[in-house]
């Protein structure tokens, strides 16, 4: 059966997150890379879901991907670094992962493959560990939330404007090279890895379930 990814782009509509220099906000952009990366990960074999309604809580989007069965939650954000008033100085691509090694190993592959695309790869920031972002840590499901790039800044924010296939190409890249969906041979090496794979999903749901377990009570 094929993994089942639920796409939650920024919901936050204009005047949030404008882009430096144009009339582009990070609701817009992101819901458009949602819609691209849904398709080109459908073309792969993932079953896909995106719901890019604003009117709709992050409560209600992780309860709808409870419901769905998603294995994988993908939210889609542009970064900042000021309030928009002032053109910022950071650049480059992030990954937000949950405290444990399956997801840091989801969200590699997605920097990595974004990092591939991004032009001024020593901008890249890595993958750092979140614990409070509500798409992270009230997910029992992996997560793997990219924050593409900073809107804020004009660099950024044109190269963002004018790449939204190829940054949807990438994160489409970066699940499927997780999910062994590249380069697979149908090994016994292959087999072997998936199991490990799954094992360790299974204890980061877990985990993840665990301590939104304590949060409920």
């Amino acid at each position: 059966m094929s993994k089942k990814i639920y796409l939650s782009p920024e919901r936050r509509v204009a005047p949030h997150g404008k882009y430096w220099g144009m009339e582009l906000y990070e609701h817009d952009f992101c819901g458009d890379v949602a819609r691209r990366t849904g398709k080109a990960l459908e073309q792969v074999g993932f079953q896909v879901k995106v719901q890019d309604d604003p009117a709709l809580t992050l409560e209600a989007r992780v309860a709808e991907a409870v419901k769905w069965g998603a294995d994988c939650y993908l939210p889609i954000h542009t970064n900042a670094s000021t309030d928009g008033t002032q053109q910022g100085t950071a650049r480059g691509p992030l990954v937000l992962a949950y405290d444990h090694p399956a997801s840091q190993a989801a969200c590699q592959a997605v920097y990595e493959a974004l990092l591939k695309i991004y032009p001024d790869k020593g901008k890249g920031r890595g993958v750092q560990v979140n614990r409070t972002f509500y798409e992270i840590i009230r997910t029992p499901m992996l997560s793997v939330y990219p924050e593409i790039a900073f809107h804020d800044n004009g660099d950024d924010a044109k190269w963002l404007a004018q790449n939204p296939q190829a940054i949807a190409g990438a994160l489409c890249s970066g699940l499927s090279a997780y999910y062994g969906l590249q380069q697979s041979s149908g090994t016994q090496e292959d087999y072997q890895k998936e199991l490990e794979r799954e094992r360790a999903l299974r204890a980061l749901a877990e985990e993840k379930l665990a301590r939104i377990q304590k949060i409920l009570e």
